[in-house]
């Protein structure tokens, strides 16, 4: 079989997109698709997310209500010390966008090099949200240790426990991480499309 070659219009191997052209802004660049990502609309808290697994439930339901296309895929940056957020989530090649278009990031390594383009305040409805986001997550997509998780996002007990925050305003690496929050205090969270 021959291997894929990027602009032919057939998506093959590792593309995850080959619409056979190099406009550029049109969703598909170097045969990657653009991820959308949203910080909620709804708030949440941290130690009532049920896991990772209810966080990225929690992302899935508001970008189906949003009408999102592939609403299926989208996680939560989101992190447990077993778990991080790199190792859930795809390295994609291609843009990271807000729901309005602004571009976050070209790629994955310029996402998770603590700097973006544009801060990560529009959520699923392309409404402006400057909050703090729960991500137990450092922005290479690694756990933030030290941080207690909030009980791995699902305890109930023992007040008062932290979790690691982002500040969504910003675009310098505490973006993802910028301190440590009561587990019962109620911030927004990231979501990516996968």
């Amino acid at each position: 079989m021959p291997a894929p070659v990027c602009g032919d219009g057939v998506v093959q191997g590792d593309e995850t997109c080959d619409d056979g052209n190099a406009t550029p802004d049109d969703g598909c660049q170097e045969c990657a698709r653009d991820s959308v990502v949203f910080i909620t609309s709804e708030i949440y808290q941290g130690y009532a997310l049920e896991g990772l697994h209810g966080a990225d439930q929690r992302c899935r339901i508001l970008a189906a209500k949003a009408n999102l296309s592939r609403f299926e895929t989208f996680r939560a940056w989101l992190s447990v010390p077993a778990m991080p957020a790199a190792d859930r989530l795809l390295h994609s090649r291609g843009r990271y966008v807000l729901t309005n278009g602004l571009v976050v990031a070209q790629d994955w390594d310029e996402l998770t090099s603590g700097t973006l383009q544009n801060p990560i305040v529009v959520d699923e409805a392309s409404q402006t949200r400057e909050d703090l986001v729960w991500t137990g997550t450092l922005p290479d997509g690694q756990p933030a240790l030290g941080s207690e998780f909030c009980g791995e996002w699902k305890e109930t007990m023992g007040f008062p426990i932290l979790g690691g925050e982002g500040a969504s305003p910003v675009v310098d690496s505490r973006w993802s991480f910028f301190g440590q929050g009561d587990c019962g205090s109620e911030n927004r969270l990231y979501c990516i499309e996968q």
